[in-house]
């Protein structure tokens, strides 16, 4: 009796290894998701994963490596990173270990921060399954494509975009470029051409003649951002996307709708305000391989053709280029503000 239950439990054990020599790599499967697609140097980032068993057996263990570059430092516990954190050559991964009933996941998240500008592909995953001997084990990649773009670095307000206060607070009192219907400027004679809504009644009954309203003109707030990548190569090109980060933030805090320029791979921007409009330009920043594809002149030609007279006019340039500043300038009503990774001009 006691041999027959011996040979009954040797062959339990012998199906239960084959089984997961043969089906524990296709029982697990892994996916992971970063919360934020764009984020500074140094922000946090939230990269969640899930570990799911789908066989109806128990996985005893499972070995979860989640691999970064060396741009990555993980945020988490120090005494969590002393247990889990692997620094090697091939950058910095963590390690997890896991057992998972059947039909069942584990999940959880890993706290990061980028500290380099451009387009990183996060958390490649290695699963390491065993067998139920714990004789052998299987290795399977998960390539799940996170992707998060790091935008430039913001430049320190105070520094640089301090000259902008001098610019942006003329603009800041200025909201239109057409009749302001809500300020009267006075009253004149009805001619026949103006709408019935411009009639003044209080005013044609007091004079007897028929009146209308005299608007008053003010000027739309309209800044343009031009960003000059011909001839900047390095960090001061760098310093100078981290500059056109600082200005289009500050227009977004000032509320000051304004549109952007390039001669370079950063797309163009129309004028407007709001996530919306700021969104696709730090995501340009971030992406951008500092490649330029026209002079500044032709920049320029640009922007003097499509200036609409009120507009004020903010120059990042690594290397300034005065003939160009100067025309510039005289299609512009306000100072002209030039930025450069060495300092402030106008």
């Amino acid at each position: 009796m006691i041999p027959a239950a011996i040979v009954a439990a040797l062959l339990v054990v012998a199906a239960l290894e084959y089984l997961s020599l043969n089906r524990a790599g296709r029982a697990v499967s892994a996916a992971v998701e970063a919360d934020l697609p764009l984020c500074a140097p140094g922000e946090a980032v939230t990269l969640r994963w899930t570990v799911t068993n789908v066989s109806r057996l128990p996985l005893l263990y499972v070995g979860v490596s989640i691999y970064f570059d060396d741009d990555v430092t993980i945020l988490e516990p120090e005494d969590w990173q002393k247990t889990h954190v692997v620094r090697d050559i091939s950058g910095v991964h963590a390690e997890l270990r896991l057992r998972l009933r059947p039909h069942s996941r584990r999940s959880g998240r890993l706290r990061f921060a980028i500290g380099r500008r451009g387009l990183h592909t996060l958390g490649k995953l290695y699963l390491e399954t065993g067998d139920y001997l714990g004789v052998k084990s299987a290795v399977k990649t998960v390539e799940p494509k996170v992707r998060v773009i790091c935008t430039a670095d913001r430049a320190e307000p105070g520094e640089d975009t301090e000259p902008l206060g001098g610019l942006l607070g003329t603009r800041s009192v200025r909201r239109f470029l057409h009749e302001d219907p809500c300020l009267v400027a006075g009253y004149r004679e009805y001619t026949g051409r103006e709408p019935m809504k411009r009639i003044a009644w209080t005013q044609t009954a007091r004079t007897g003649q028929w009146m209308v309203k005299q608007p008053d003109y003010t000027a739309e707030a309209d800044v343009a951002v031009l960003l000059n990548m011909d001839g900047g190569v390095g960090p001061g090109m760098e310093r100078c996307l981290a500059l056109t980060r600082a200005v289009c933030e500050t227009l977004e805090e000032r509320k000051i709708p304004y549109l952007l320029r390039s001669n370079g791979d950063l797309r163009d921007a129309g004028r407007g305000l709001g996530r919306g409009h700021l969104f696709p330009i730090l995501r340009g920043i971030g992406l951008s391989r500092l490649a330029c594809y026209r002079s500044f002149s032709t920049l320029v030609d640009r922007c003097v053709a499509e200036n609409a007279g009120e507009r004020g006019f903010v120059v990042v340039t690594a290397t300034p280029q005065d003939a160009q500043l100067r025309r510039l300038q005289a299609v512009s009503a306000q100072r002209l503000v030039v930025l450069t990774p060495e300092g402030v001009g106008a």
